[in-house]
């Protein structure tokens, strides 16, 4: 059901965007910095740019990802790393009236439980109550589409450190458009959050640099996986060494491969 809900969010959020009447201002990634049994507020800005009032409704989700591609999405606390226990937020039912600016707020408190150092995380789920289309399907079952934002909700505790990333599964493969690609999992064995540069340089036979490529950046939870792609299509057949990279902070990792495409 979890992973349906995430679904419908993504998919009515890149389709009718342009007909949401509620908007969130702030972005939907928040991180705090907190030392040990420390408090912090947030606040999730909220404007309704509608000509009708709209209900919305707040409540959490757990988020998870492996190597295997597999985004996880779980009732909130079922992550040992949940930060739910440590949240109040200021009301779950709201309604916006027209050109209303509203800011939902939050706390963090870590006095609740025992926690020294690392990330925690959470999703902030904000669903506008009424679906902003409806189609009825071949049984007759009315399907309403809705417009639901993720707010990722994150508290670094503690003094961060270099963390421990490794690259694992780098293989040749192909993209939706089956053009050829370096595949890569990165993996976050520490304790913290990191959002790591990952890219690739490419040299011929010759020790001549042919490609140096560089990909978006990811979140990479505490002991959680994300995959990258990395597009090499561009490259003639032939054989070429290879250097897969990874920065944070002060930290750097390195692959050597052999390529033969």
């Amino acid at each position: 059901m979890k992973n349906l809900i995430i679904a419908i969010f993504f998919l009515t959020f890149l389709s009718f965007k342009t007909f949401a009447s509620v908007i969130v201002k702030n972005g939907l990634t928040q991180i705090h910095e907190l030392s040990t049994h420390s408090q912090k507020e947030g606040k999730v800005v909220l404007q309704n740019i509608g000509t009708k009032p709209e209900n919305i409704k707040v409540y959490f989700n757990d988020l998870t990802s492996n190597c295997a591609g597999t985004v996880n999405y779980a009732s909130p606390g079922q992550n040992i790393r949940s930060l739910y226990p440590f949240m109040d937020v200021a009301t779950t039912d709201y309604t916006l009236q027209p050109g209303e600016e509203y800011e939902l707020t939050y706390q963090i408190d870590l006095n609740r439980n025992q926690f020294e150092s690392g990330s925690l995380w959470v999703l902030m789920m904000i669903e506008i109550v009424d679906p902003i289309s409806k189609n009825t399907s071949s049984s007759g079952l009315e399907i309403g589409s809705k417009i639901r934002y993720a707010v990722q909700i994150i508290a670094n505790i503690g003094q961060k450190n270099a963390e421990l990333i490794n690259f694992s599964n780098v293989k040749l493969g192909k993209d939706i458009n089956e053009n050829r690609v370096l595949e890569a999992s990165l993996e976050n064995g520490g304790k913290y959050l990191v959002i790591p540069n990952v890219n690739i340089q490419i040299f011929d036979a010759q020790g001549i640099k042919v490609k140096d490529v560089a990909v978006p950046a990811k979140k990479i939870y505490p002991l959680n996986c994300q995959n990258f792609s990395l597009p090499i299509a561009d490259l003639p057949k032939g054989k070429y060494q290879a250097v897969l990279l990874a920065d944070y902070l002060e930290e750097s990792i390195g692959v050597n491969l052999d390529l033969e495409l």
